[in-house]
């Protein structure tokens, strides 16, 4: 119900508000990158306008946007504006605004800390592959903030954020004495397999598993690790078509090739929907390829 409300509050908001409007997806990825190059030269009251022109169209420039009223960014700092602007975007499923959203809520920084309202996101976003999202869970079980005390959770949490490549997370672990590199009978982070967990009013579907029938998907990529292909998810996630996609990354056993790992995109019912989805990216610059007969392993 949460995330519904929230998708109803978006649209009231999006039309209630003046912008750059009808961009293509090509426009708004220029747009948004333009933001970007902005932000990197630290011209940050240049990127902030920028993504508010398009912050209506584009979730990854609303969250942006949020995050630098956070911090005093380009703008004046305005943290109950950045926390009423994340829980709109958090409200769609987006895992960086619903972590976003759990770290100001844990911090008290608009407000009391509230971590009871933080739970619900950081289980969504770590259940989606959120390693940060998963390092603050496992310090909640560790702390027993909230959650029940579970030492062995938070562990398993902590092992899973340090394999996606947390800095924080292989530290915390170093101090417990326990090896990130090492999984069930000793195997290691190479044949870890992410399940990137619900879409909102999505039952999940468990890699191993397969949807037989209903959808068809767009491969991004393949790369030679797991880590490697959740990187590279956070960077095709800032695209307006994808920004809401349900992701999966398919480890795939090639023969004298090696193991790789398929990034992958949940594209619709049918071929022809995968089809239209990368006829999409490869107009915006990037490749991809449309898998038949998929099955996930």
């Amino acid at each position: 119900m949460r995330r519904r409300t929230g998708w109803v509050l978006l649209v009231c908001w999006m039309a209630g508000v003046g912008s750059a409007a009808g961009l293509t997806g090509p426009e708004l990825a220029k747009e948004f990158d333009r933001g970007l190059n902005a932000y990197d030269a630290q011209q940050y009251q240049t990127a902030f306008q920028i993504w508010w022109q398009i912050k209506d169209q584009d979730l990854a420039a609303m969250r942006n946007i949020a995050f630098m009223l956070r911090k005093g960014q380009g703008v004046e700092r305005n943290p109950k504006k950045a926390e009423d602007i994340l829980q709109l975007a958090a409200a769609t499923g987006m895992p960086n605004a619903e972590v976003d959203l759990a770290e100001m809520l844990l911090n008290g920084e608009a407000g009391q800390p509230d971590p009871k309202r933080a739970v619900p996101l950081l289980q969504h976003a770590a259940a989606a592959g959120h390693p940060l999202a998963q390092f603050l869970l496992g310090q909640m079980y560790e702390a027993g903030n909230v959650l029940p005390k579970d030492m062995s959770k938070a562990t398993e949490l902590y092992i899973t954020s340090a394999r996606a490549g947390l800095h924080e997370a292989k530290e915390r672990l170093a101090s417990l004495g326990t090896d990130h590199t090492a999984g069930p009978g000793g195997s290691s982070a190479e044949s870890v397999r992410f399940d990137p967990g619900p879409k909102p009013q999505q039952a999940a579907v468990p890699v191993g598993e397969v949807k037989s029938g209903t959808l068809a998907y767009v491969q991004l990529g393949s790369f030679k690790t797991a880590p490697v292909a959740e990187a590279e998810w956070i960077r095709f996630s800032r695209m307006p078509l994808l920004v809401s996609s349900l992701h999966r990354v398919q480890r795939a056993d090639l023969g004298q090739k090696g193991i790789w790992y398929r990034l992958l995109v949940e594209a619709g019912p049918d071929p022809k929907s995968a089809q239209a989805l990368c006829g999409q990216i490869k107009a915006s610059g990037e490749e991809c390829l449309v898998q038949r007969g998929l099955v996930l392993q």
